[in-house]
């Protein structure tokens, strides 16, 4: 592993112990006034917390990492699954797990709990200890079994019938701000159709083990 990476850890690892309210406040971010509605500010605010640039297209939100956070219960369990990137749907068949947005999102991601609960109000919300996970050999042939089945499903014309149930450790899932966004995809006959969008996620139960190999303290 190169330096970068190690540096932006340990950037991470020094936002232990802040609330989100304190964070917003030292960089000038304004807490959203309905946090149910508002998908992706605490990302947004550690991106730019650890220096990420908001205008960056590059494929992850670090030249040499992708950053997720990971909503924990009082006892650092992940509460939900976690969001990887949206499906490009009609060439999601032809794009293998080598060259996918999944396995690029993926390589090296540096994961960074933040307590939830009903009740806690978001400001009050406290930041954990942050950890870098790289694929092992194992998790990557998961990983690639479950995207070759959803792929290979949705070139088939069965992309409705996909649901939380499927895959071992990746899911396909819609995903959309609204029930009225459609995006094009095909029917088992091969005709058009439009549905909602898609997008991949991390079971909780695959990320609760990553957390538990990296911090074992929290188990």
């Amino acid at each position: 592993m190169s330096d970068e990476p190690r540096a932006l850890l340990g950037r991470a690892r020094g936002l232990a112990g802040f609330t989100l309210g304190e964070l917003a406040a030292a960089h000038g971010v304004p807490l959203p006034e309905a946090p149910t509605r508002s998908k992706g500010f605490v990302g947004r605010l550690l991106e730019r917390a650890l220096g990420a640039s908001p205008t960056s297209t590059a494929m992850t939100d670090f030249p040499e990492c992708e950053l997720k956070t990971l909503p924990v219960d009082a006892l650092g369990r992940p509460r939900e699954s976690t969001f990887v990137c949206h499906v490009q749907l009609p060439q999601l068949a032809e794009i293998g797990w080598d060259d996918s947005r999944v396995r690029a999102k993926l390589r090296r991601v540096l994961f960074v709990p933040i307590e939830t609960g009903r009740a806690l109000a978001q400001p009050t919300r406290r930041v954990g200890q942050a950890f870098l996970w790289e694929m092992s050999t194992e998790q990557e042939a998961l990983l690639r079994d479950d995207y070759a089945l959803l792929a290979s499903r949705v070139a088939l014309g069965e992309l409705e019938r996909i649901d939380a149930r499927w895959g071992r450790v990746l899911q396909l899932r819609p995903k959309a701000a609204n029930a009225r966004i459609r995006v094009r995809a095909h029917d088992l006959d091969g005709a058009p159709v439009r549905v909602l969008p898609r997008a991949f996620y991390l079971r909780a139960q695959f990320t609760a083990a990553l957390l538990r190999d990296a911090l074992p303290l929290r188990a």
